[in-house]
């Protein structure tokens, strides 16, 4: 199945011929899982992954730590709070409409109104229309974080949605062959072919995209939630690319000689915090330290993650230091011995369906077992569980992730969305006034240096694909794929 958007004279008006399907020429990817919605700001929100296939920011972050412009031609500051903004001009959206400033104040407004996107300081932002490729915004964001928070927004064509009476919050239904609707309108490089709930997902080439056409014109995402089958699909060529491939089978996946690996970083850690609210004795930071001394935190990197992470990479304090910290289980145990540690502890986790979670688990129990302390693991299942329980643990183990760069930016979302949160205010309350952020950031570094917090590892993501495909610039810097820049090697 083929569909071909063809614009006329450049109105808002599309023609939706149906072709051949050219079966030749689909690149099939296996995935974790299929969107159940193709609206960036449902409830059931649009994974990244898949809102750049067909939607634009008005810009994003590259493959290194810089900003690259999509539908945003320029930027000036106008003062410490006020930004103007210029949209490139004739841009289309999927449906002809042509792109203005009232589509981009329409997607904001529509991002405002959905609580898992919001950040502190994000209600005072105000946008305003200075003409139709020009507006102004002003928030309490320093310029740096607006930017990078600015790169998570997509534009949306707001005269479709207005008109279109789509129900974003209602899974989308199948959409067989031939779509005689348009499911979405955006300005991205790819357009819906077809959706089976649940199953794949398939995209074609906007061919009135702004920008250059993408080099692989159709992709079929397909739906394998096990990492086993999706290796298997690889190595039998029935897929030609991969998301998600196990840390264990990087090997596998080299010996075969047809097949690259490709790792990707985003901002992540597994934390682990030692809480002096439910034992006086870890108000001590030698008892503190002597916990962190019994972690073998590289020997986590080598055998559980296989060498696909890195310790602090995010959170690192001192840049000087050496990359390692200490592992000394003999100095570990002696400390322990003389402030007379408990011997046992608590540990809470969150349920999480990461394959390593239980191995570190049990690499913890062990490492602690040389201190002669026994850990009992208590697992929470939702996050309001874990909030009730988390000072009635001894240590706690969550996992962090997001897709912020700019540095404000992700202390902020530590502070306001992981499960440090409670912790985390705990401590700043603690201080005698209210706490600017570059201060939060500075008492943060001093409760890792003081290991109240103690970040393990990052861990990288892993994608494979046949050799065929050259995947080297595919990924953002946060570890989002942009599909049009797929290339395939001659």
């Amino acid at each position: 199945m083929l569909l071909l958007f063809v614009q006329v004279a450049q109105t808002q008006a599309s023609i939706i011929v149906d072709a051949q399907p050219d079966t030749q020429n689909v690149v099939q990817v296996a995935v974790t899982d299929i969107p159940s919605s193709f609206y960036p700001y449902a409830d059931v929100e649009l994974p990244e992954h898949y809102s750049h296939l067909f939607f634009d920011p008005l810009l994003r972050w590259g493959n290194t730590k810089q900003l690259e412009y999509r539908l945003l031609d320029k930027f000036k500051t106008i003062n410490s709070r006020k930004t103007r903004f210029y949209l490139k001009k004739k841009i289309y959206f999927h449906s002809g409409n042509s792109l203005t400033s009232n589509d981009v104040i329409w997607s904001l407004k529509e991002v405002l109104k959905i609580s898992t996107l919001k950040k502190e300081g994000q209600e005072t932002i105000k946008i305003t229309r200075v003409n139709n490729h020009q507006f102004d915004i002003e928030s309490q964001f320093t310029q740096a974080q607006l930017l990078d928070y600015l790169t998570h927004i997509f534009i949306l064509d707001s005269r479709f949605y207005k008109s279109n009476k789509i129900d974003h919050n209602t899974p989308q239904k199948t959409l067989p062959h031939p779509i005689s609707k348009l499911p979405l309108s955006g300005t991205g490089p790819y357009q819906v072919a077809g959706f089976y709930a649940g199953v794949n997902l398939s995209v074609q080439e906007n061919r009135h995209y702004w920008q250059n056409q993408p080099i692989v014109k159709r992709l079929n995402f397909i739906k394998i939630q096990s990492p086993e089958s999706r290796l298997y699909a690889l190595l039998a060529n029935d897929i030609d690319i991969s998301e998600q491939i196990s840390n264990k089978n990087i090997e596998t996946i080299r010996l075969s000689g047809s097949k690259r690996i490709y790792q990707t970083s985003a901002s992540n850690v597994l934390f682990l915090t030692i809480n002096d609210q439910n034992n006086t004795i870890f108000s001590q930071e030698r008892a503190r330290n002597a916990i962190h001394l019994a972690i073998n935190q590289a020997g986590i990197i080598k055998h559980i993650l296989n060498g696909t992470g890195s310790i602090d990479r995010v959170f690192k304090v001192n840049k000087s230091e050496p990359s390692l910290p200490i592992y000394d289980v003999k100095r570990a145990k002696s400390i322990f011995k003389k402030i007379r540690g408990p011997k046992k502890l608590s540990l809470l986790v969150l349920a999480d369906d990461s394959i390593y979670n239980d191995k570190v688990i049990f690499a913890l129990i062990n490492m602690l077992k040389k201190l002669e302390v026994s850990l009992e693991v208590t697992q929470a299942e939702t996050r309001t569980e874990w909030k009730a329980l988390q000072f009635k643990h001894d240590l706690a183990l969550s996992m962090w992730r997001t897709s912020l760069i700019e540095e404000h930016g992700v202390y902020q979302d530590i502070f306001a969305h992981s499960l440090l949160q409670q912790y985390l205010t705990l401590q700043f309350e603690a201080q005698e006034q209210p706490l600017a952020m570059a201060d939060k950031i500075q008492l943060f570094e001093q409760l890792q240096l003081s290991d109240t917090i103690i970040p393990l590892f990052s861990k990288n993501k892993i994608w494979a694909s046949d050799k065929q495909f050259d995947l080297t610039h595919l990924f953002s810097i946060n570890g989002i794929p942009y599909w049009h820049l797929l290339t395939i090697n001659d």
